[in-house]
């Protein structure tokens, strides 16, 4: 039987696991975009199941465009207000590099 070998130097942390307040009032952004991500992702979803079993029904299939705009409206808000908190806590030093898919530093004077 094979060994499993568990060198891990830095443990997962646990998303929703707060020991106090401030901790999640500090990450309170970062799961409002979480979550808002899978309600969008959910209505992409439902709008796209909605827009497949239409049957041709143009009420139906107005409907299913209406729900697929408004999931991918709710998307581009997401990143947008992504983008305005990293902004924002950088420029009142709540963080010194703008950390998400791509860690970017910008210099500092």
């Amino acid at each position: 039987m094979a060994d499993l070998i568990t060198d891990i130097e830095t443990p997962v942390q646990d998303f929703f696991a707060y020991k106090t307040l401030s901790q999640f009032l500090t990450n309170l952004p970062r799961i409002a975009l979480v979550l808002g991500a899978i309600a969008a992702f959910l209505f992409l979803l439902w709008g796209a199941i909605d827009y497949i079993i239409s049957g041709g029904n143009q009420e139906r299939v107005k409907t299913s465009k209406t729900i697929i705009n408004n999931a991918l409206t709710g998307l581009i808000i997401l990143a947008a207000a992504w983008v305005i908190w990293r902004l924002v806590a950088y420029f009142l030093g709540l963080s010194h590099t703008l950390k998400g898919p791509f860690n970017i530093s910008l210099p500092t004077p």
